[in-house]
């Protein structure tokens, strides 16, 4: 029931209250007052710990997915990879040449039984060592026989690998080679010959030691084997 005035006429403010719009809403009805309703339905819609997590899962589970096609369309069918024999004489586990050290220095005095007579360092320009700094070492036993060994630093086994395939292209182009085995493929190389008319290299093992190249090499096959059985890298 509607209380009137004794003069008839309602209060101005009565009548807003009355028939006057109701107060705006707020654009979100979950907002506490104050909040903007663009930030409250951002957090309402945010991913919980446990969703973010099986997202996480599911991203990998696809990239592994596709590296696996990937590698899979991207091999060829008849790929083989070739049988390496076994390098001799243990020569791909023997320690690795120290790299704070010059080559120079670290040439031993003797090996087994044989003693180092000569020991220079030069800039080779001739095959299969064009543009290398080289050590060349020479050794002989009680009786004479000579050893000759040749170490590079190459920096990395890629390019110890190309000195081995440049050295076996010389072998072939200069000399009969009679006996042959190698392994070049990857990281552990090497190559080992029998060249009887090859003079001092008739008979030699080359490898790499990691970034290094040596070679070992006599006119004697059991001199050459026996010094290499004994050679420390």
């Amino acid at each position: 029931m509607d209380i009137v005035p004794s003069n008839g006429h309602r209060k101005e403010s009565d009548v807003q209250a009355a028939e006057g719009p109701p107060d705006p809403e707020l654009g979100s009805l979950i907002a506490p007052q104050g909040y903007s309703s663009d930030l409250v339905d951002e957090v309402a819609t945010m991913e919980t710990p446990a969703q973010q997590r099986w997202a996480a899962i599911r991203f990998l589970l696809v990239m592994v997915a596709l590296i696996v096609i990937g590698f899979w369309f991207c091999t060829p069918a008849n790929l083989v990879i070739p049988e390496l024999p076994t390098a001799p004489y243990g020569i791909h586990d023997r320690p690795a040449v120290p790299r704070d050290k010059f080559l120079e220095h670290i040439m031993p005095a003797t090996v087994g039984e044989f003693n180092l007579v000569s020991l220079k360092k030069e800039q080779l320009f001739g095959d299969p060592f064009v543009g290398a700094v080289a050590v060349q070492a020479t050794y002989v036993d009680d009786l004479g026989n000579p050893v000759n060994v040749v170490m590079i630093e190459a920096d990395s086994y890629i390019n110890a690998r190309r000195y081995l395939e440049n050295y076996k292209k010389m072998l072939y182009e200069r000399t009969e080679v009679t006996e042959w085995q190698e392994r070049l493929y990857i990281e552990d190389n090497f190559i080992q010959w029998a060249a009887p008319t090859f003079a001092d290299r008739a008979y030699g093992l080359a490898w790499n030691n990691e970034r290094h190249f040596i070679a070992v090499t006599a006119p004697i096959s059991s001199t050459q084997q026996a010094f290499t059985a004994e050679f420390p890298y």
